[in-house]
């Protein structure tokens, strides 16, 4: 079960019981969203509409992510 996990096990009590987030946890998220849609943005080369739709989806990702609530302790 991912709640016993040594890596997610944390994050994941801590959201279910508090709906929060760390700042690092934000952090990573946003690293991680940011290479991984970077990397898609370049591999799809000329492909200016799906380039601008995956930038797009991206956005919204980092603003709902932003938007959590961060753990105040």
């Amino acid at each position: 079960m991912l709640l016993n996990n040594a890596w997610f096990g944390p994050t994941l009590k801590q959201w279910e019981d508090t709906k929060t987030l760390s700042r690092k946890t934000k952090y990573k998220a946003f690293f991680l969203i940011f290479i991984t849609f970077s990397i898609s943005v370049a591999i799809f080369d000329n492909k200016t509409e799906l380039q601008l739709l995956l930038v797009g989806i991206a956005i919204i990702l980092l603003i709902f992510i932003w938007r959590i609530k961060e753990h105040a302790g």
